[in-house]
């Protein structure tokens, strides 16, 4: 069974008339008669009662009709769907980490698309196929393609004209010092624990906060240490703070983005993966 067999019958059924559906759809009437012969075949039923000069809908067309029709709506409706994505100049992003980059992304990108203009979301625990563009180092199972942008590691930031560590950190060193991190559900924090944890002591958290900039400011005012990723905060301390490398962990930035997406998303995602590499 084919759609534009079902668009022949539908629209027959509605004229009555084999006639006016073959030159609303362009084509002989004899191609319109045949079509619904061959539906009637597969469905292995007449769908109308045949005279000499028209056509009229029996009952089991009436009832084929209804739910052919049913169907054809909803196809119609996923074709506006995809047609109104395509034509959105709206992008929207779910930044769970390495927010510098993407919005020195987006500010590039706007450069050249001022058309364009986005919404931005910084949170973990909202992470939904309602997002054009996912940024996260969690793996998801949603239904988008998936890229590995890149893999960072951790470091300890301090004011060193605050903070004095032996070259080869020792845990004991740490397990009093007070601690800056991000908020509990975010990514920073669960990998400072983690860290930590490996190392093992418990953080003594003394301040948390949802934004990045805040989390920097403090350890520039040396009311504590913070560990931080290497890629996404990147020359964003000035040269009181030290940055040591601290164990082994690494998370890995995925970028994903929906299917069916439009010019603006596919070309936004290719800049920020771009952006990445460099």
């Amino acid at each position: 069974m084919e759609i534009l067999q079902l668009k022949y019958f539908c629209d027959a059924a509605q004229t009555q008339n084999f006639s006016k559906t073959a030159k609303k759809f362009l084509v002989p009437p004899s191609n319109i008669s045949q079509t619904i012969k061959r539906l009637e075949k597969e469905v292995e039923t007449p769908l109308f009662e045949r005279y000499a000069n028209k056509i009229k809908l029996n009952d089991a067309g009436l009832l084929f009709y209804k739910n052919a029709k049913t169907a054809l709506d909803i196809l119609e409706n996923a074709e506006k769907t995809l047609r109104k994505l395509q034509e959105t100049n709206t992008i929207n992003i779910n930044i769970c980490i390495c927010r510098r980059i993407v919005m020195e992304v987006i500010e590039a990108f706007r450069k050249t698309h001022p058309e364009v203009s986005f919404i931005t979301t910084h949170n973990n625990d909202q992470i939904s196929d309602e997002f054009d563009i996912i940024v996260t180092d969690k793996e998801l199972d949603l239904p988008y393609s998936k890229i590995k942008a890149a893999e960072e590691n951790f470091l300890l930031a301090y004011n060193k004209n605050k903070f004095v560590f032996n070259n080869d950190i020792i845990p004991l060193e740490l397990e009093n010092a007070p601690f800056i991190t991000m908020n509990k559900g975010s990514s920073l924090y669960a990998n400072s624990l983690k860290i930590c944890n490996r190392l093992g002591f418990n953080p003594h958290i003394v301040l948390q906060s949802e934004d990045p900039f805040y989390i920097r400011k403090c350890v520039e005012l040396g009311l504590g240490i913070a560990i931080v990723p290497e890629l996404s905060w990147h020359r964003q301390f000035s040269e009181e703070i030290t940055l040591k490398n601290i164990g082994e962990i690494k998370r890995k930035i995925y970028i994903y983005k929906k299917y069916a997406a439009n010019k603006y998303i596919d070309d936004f995602s290719t800049m920020l993966i771009e952006h990445f590499s460099l």
